[in-house]
């Protein structure tokens, strides 16, 4: 089984559209979809927004649900080069707000024992590059920084930005997602859709006006990687 999470009910509308749904179970304040997308048994899982909420919804669907791959979609804030409706492929994800630094000599990023980065399934990264390669799409592959808060200043950024190369996007769930499949082994991978620029003087306009539109576009790559996906899984 193949779970999904998307923060908004923009991120998963799309998915709703091409799924079966079989039923649907409440546990705590989330409510999860299982059914099927092209032949593939699916739970969907809109967590809300921020780390916590990310970390209940991926921790169900690992220890409940047993699900043997996470997929994470929706929007994020981008950094050049990544413009404006570019979809980015997460190579890693790692923390921009958490820091240790005062009792610990840690990197900026870094939490205790656990990795400054987590990386994606390369396996499922490779594949999902040679389908978006062979069906045309554009996208860029590169790491994403996530925390709670909605991020308008590159100032924001700098201490991770040190630790962390090629950061592309910022986003407020998936690095709890990243660290809940690490800590249980199970794969994931991360699309997501840029649905601003960060420090653009129109970013938050931008935001409101186009993210139903990114959304759907980074929905339709997920789509896709699942229609090819029969072979490799």
């Amino acid at each position: 089984m193949i779970g999904i999470i998307g923060a908004l009910d923009i991120e998963l509308n799309f998915f709703f559209e091409k799924m079966i749904i079989a039923k649907t179970e409440l546990i705590g304040d989330k409510t999860f979809y299982l059914g099927k997308i092209n032949n593939h048994e699916i739970v969907i899982v809109k967590s809300d927004i921020g780390k916590v909420n990310a970390a209940i919804a991926a921790t169900v669907l690992a220890s409940h649900y047993h699900v043997n791959m996470i997929i994470n979609t929706g929007v994020a804030g981008g950094l050049k080069p990544a413009e404006l409706g570019d979809i980015i492929l997460g190579e890693g994800i790692a923390y921009f707000d958490a820091s240790l630094n005062a009792i610990d000599d840690l990197p900026y990023g870094k939490m205790g024992d656990d990795p400054l980065i987590v990386q994606s399934d390369r396996k499922y990264l490779k594949l999902a590059k040679e389908i978006f390669d062979r069906l045309g799409y554009d996208y860029k592959v590169g790491n994403i920084v996530s925390g709670d808060k909605f991020v308008t200043k590159l100032r924001y950024l700098d201490k991770i930005s040190k630790n962390v190369s090629n950061i592309l996007a910022c986003e407020m769930e998936g690095m709890a997602i990243a660290m809940t499949a690490y800590k249980f082994s199970i794969p994931f991978v991360s699309v997501r859709g840029i649905s601003d620029i960060v420090e653009d003087n129109s970013q938050t306009i931008s935001y409101q006006k186009v993210s139903k539109e990114v959304a759907k576009k980074s929905s339709n790559f997920v789509i896709s990687f699942l229609e090819e996906l029969d072979e490799s899984y």
